[in-house]
C-alpha cells in the first residue's frame, strides 16, 4: 500500500507508536526509493530539509527534461517559485546595469566548497513566518553599570577603488526608499503638465494679443484708403459687393442659444475707445493670471474680423467658461438675459482693478480700469422729509440705469422721469411716514448704458414682455451737478419675440470702420453669424417695440 502511493508522488504520514508517543514522519518518493529497507525518523527539521533537497536534486536529474510534475499541472506552480524567479531576474538586471556584480567561475571557487543546497518550499514558508513574527528587543538606553548610554553615529566605510572592484566591507550601505505609486506619479505628472500648459498658454496668448493690437492699429489707420473696385480674371467687383462679403466676417456663430452673449459682445465692440483702452494696457493684464477674463475678451476682439468660424466658436466658449467661474448661472446653454450678462462682465472686470494696479506698480507702470473710465458714474440720492424737511444724501456708483417703460414716451422723457422726485415710505425722526426721494447725476460717463424694463412678472408669476413702443432719439441731453453732456446713440440690443420665456437677441451698431459724424449713417445688424448693412435712422424706427438696451456715447 505504501509503495503504490509513492509512485504517485504523494506525501504520506507514517504513524509510529514508540513509547506511547505518536511521531509524524514525512516521506518523499525519491527518499523512499533510495531507502526502501530502512526506516528513518527525522527529529530535526533542518535534517529533513537537507535530505529532501538532496532527493529532489536526484529526482530532477532522473526526470526527463521538459516534463512538468503532475502536481504543478493540476494546481499550478507555487507562487513563491514565480516570485523567486522574478526577483532573480531583476537582481541580475540590476547587477548588469551597475557593473559591480562579480561573476565567480567554477575554477575560482574553492575545491571544498559545497554547492548550495535547495530547501523545500514548506521549510521556506515556515522560516518566513517565524521571521515575520519575530520581535526585536527594546533598545536599552543604559549600560550594565547604570550609566546613560549615548547612541553612536554609524560610521561610513570609505570606498576603495584601486583595482576597479569593491569588496562587501568597502561598499557603503544603500538605503532604498519606497517609490511613488502609479496613482501618485500620474497625479504629479498631471500637475506638472497643467502648470506648463497654463504658462505656455499665457505666454502664447499675450504674444498673440500684442501682435493683434499692432495689426488692429494698422487696419484702423488704413481703413479709409480701401479700393473702390477690384479686377479678377476680367470680372469687375464693385465696392458694394466687396463690403457685403467683408461684413459677414463680423458675425459670431450660435450653436447653443448664446445669442444673448453674441449681441452683448457686438455692442461692446462698437465702443472703440473702450476696447482701445484695454488693448493699450496689455502688458499689465497680459501677465497677471487673475485677468483671464480680460484676455478671453480681447481674444474675441482680435478674431472679430476673422473668417475662421471654428476659432471664433472656441474663443466664445472659453470666454463663457471663464465668466461662469464666478457667475455659475451662465454655465449651462439655456437662454439668458443680455442685461445680466453685461452687468456681470463689467463688475468682474472692475473687481480686477486692485490686482492689476498692484502688478503695474511692481513694473513701474500705472493701470486705469477701463470700466471705471467709460461706464461708471456717481448718482446722488437725496431724501427729504415731507413734514420737517430733513435731508439725507447718499452717493452710489452705477454703470447703467434701468428705466421704467412708459407707453409712447421717448427715451429723453423716461430719463427725466427717473430723475424727478418720487414719494417714498420712510419714517422720519419727527414721526412722519412720507418722504420724497430724488436722484441726480454727480458726474457723467463716457458711455451711458440705459436698460428698458420690458419684462415683468404677472400675478401668476409668469414672465411677460411689454411691447410698448418707445421713441428712440439719436441725440440725448443729460444734466448733472457738474456739467451737461450730449450723447449720441451708437448701439441697440433688441429682444425679438412676444413672450418673456423665449425670443432672440440681436444687436445694431455703428459700422466699425466709420466715425460718429459719418454722413452716410452706416450701421450693421448683428444677427449671430448673419451681418447686414443698414442705416441708423432705420434702426430707430424698426426697434421701437423691441429695443432692450441702449448705448449712448458722449460727444461733448
Amino acid at each position: 500500500m505504501l509503495h503504490s502511493f509513492c509512485t504517485f508522488h504523494l506525501v504520506y504520514v507514517n504513524l509510529e507508536v514508540r513509547n506511547s508517543a505518536i511521531s509524524l514522519t514525512f516521506f518523499n518518493k525519491s527518499f523512499i526509493d533510495s531507502r526502501k529497507n530502512q526506516v528513518s525518523v527525522v527529529e530535526d527539521e533542518s535534517q529533513l530539509c537537507s535530505i529532501s533537497s538532496a532527493s529532489s536534486q536526484k529526482s530532477s536529474v532522473e526526470k526527463p527534461p521538459g516534463r512538468t510534475p503532475w502536481l504543478h499541472r493540476l494546481f499550478g506552480r507555487p507562487v513563491f517559485l514565480l516570485s523567486r524567479q522574478k526577483s532573480e531576474r531583476e537582481r541580475e538586471e540590476r547587477g548588469q546595469r551597475s557593473g559591480h556584480q562579480q561573476r565567480v567561475t567554477s575554477s575560482d571557487a574553492p575545491a571544498n566548497q559545497q554547492p548550495e543546497k535547495k530547501t523545500r518550499w514548506r521549510c521556506r514558508v515556515f522560516d518566513c513566518c517565524r521571521r515575520n513574527r519575530r520581535v526585536a528587543p527594546a533598545a536599552d538606553d543604559q549600560g550594565d553599570d547604570g550609566e546613560q548610554r549615548i547612541p553612536q553615529k554609524p560610521q561610513r566605510s570609505p570606498v576603495k577603488a584601486t583595482d576597479g572592484t569593491l569588496t562587501a566591507d568597502e561598499v557603503d550601505e544603500v538605503v532604498e526608499f519606497d517609490a511613488l505609486t502609479e496613482e501618485e506619479e500620474e497625479a504629479v505628472t498631471k500637475t506638472e503638465k497643467k502648470a506648463a500648459n497654463r504658462k505656455h498658454e499665457l505666454h502664447r496668448l499675450t504674444s498673440f494679443l500684442l501682435s493683434g493690437y499692432r495689426t488692429l492699429a494698422n487696419q484702423d489707420s488704413s481703413s479709409n484708403s480701401a479700393k473702390t473696385h477690384h479686377v479678377r480674371h476680367g470680372d469687375v467687383m464693385t465696392s458694394q459687393s466687396l463690403r457685403s462679403q467683408q461684413v459677414d466676417w463680423f458675425g459670431f456663430p450660435n450653436p447653443a442659444q448664446i445669442c444673448y452673449m453674441n449681441s452683448s459682445l457686438q455692442s461692446l465692440f462698437t465702443m472703440k475707445d473702450f476696447i482701445t483702452d484695454i488693448m493699450c494696457q496689455v502688458e499689465v493684464w497680459g501677465s497677471v493670471p487673475q485677468a483671464e477674463l480680460i484676455r478671453r475678451l480681447m481674444n474675441i476682439t482680435l478674431l472679430h474680423r476673422s473668417i475662421d468660424v471654428r476659432d471664433k466658436l472656441q474663443a466664445l466658449f472659453m470666454f463663457k467658461s471663464t465668466l461662469s467661474v464666478q457667475a455659475q448661472e451662465f454655465q449651462d446653454f439655456n437662454q439668458k438675459d443680455a442685461h445680466e450678462l453685461l452687468t456681470t462682465l463689467l463688475d468682474q472686470m472692475r473687481s480686477l482693478s486692485p490686482a492689476l494696479q498692484e502688478a503695474a506698480a511692481r513694473v513701474g507702470r500705472s493701470y486705469r480700469c477701463p470700466v471705471e473710465d467709460h461706464f461708471e458714474f456717481q448718482m446722488k440720492n437725496t431724501r427729504i422729509c415731507k413734514r420737517c424737511g430733513a435731508r439725507t444724501t447718499r452717493e452710489e456708483d452705477f454703470n447703467n440705469l434701468s428705466l421704467d417703460l412708459v407707453p409712447g414716451a421717448s427715451v429723453q422723457q423716461m430719463l427725466q422721469d427717473y430723475l424727478k422726485e418720487t414719494d417714498l415710505d420712510f419714517r422720519c425722526d419727527c414721526g412722519a411716514n412720507t418722504s420724497g426721494q430724488q436722484s441726480t447725476f454727480v458726474n457723467l460717463p463716457k458711455v451711458l448704458m440705459l436698460h428698458l424694463k420690458r419684462f415683468r412678472f404677472t400675478p401668476f408669476l409668469q414672465l411677460e414682455k411689454l411691447r410698448y413702443p418707445v421713441e428712440l432719439f439719436r441725440e440725448l441731453l443729460v444734466t448733472s451737478s457738474q456739467a451737461d453732456g450730449w450723447y449720441s446713440l451708437v448701439s441697440v440690443i433688441s429682444h425679438l419675440g412676444s413672450g418673456g420665456e423665449q425670443g432672440h437677441y440681436i444687436s445694431d451698431g455703428v459700422h466699425p470702420d466709420v466715425e460718429l459724424d459719418d454722413l452716410a449713417d452706416r450701421w450693421l445688424i448683428y444677427n449671430d453669424s448673419e451681418v447686414t448693412e443698414t442705416k441708423g435712422a432705420s434702426v430707430c424706427e424698426r426697434r421701437q417695440r423691441d429695443a432692450y438696451i441702449l448705448f449712448y456715447q458722449r460727444r461733448m
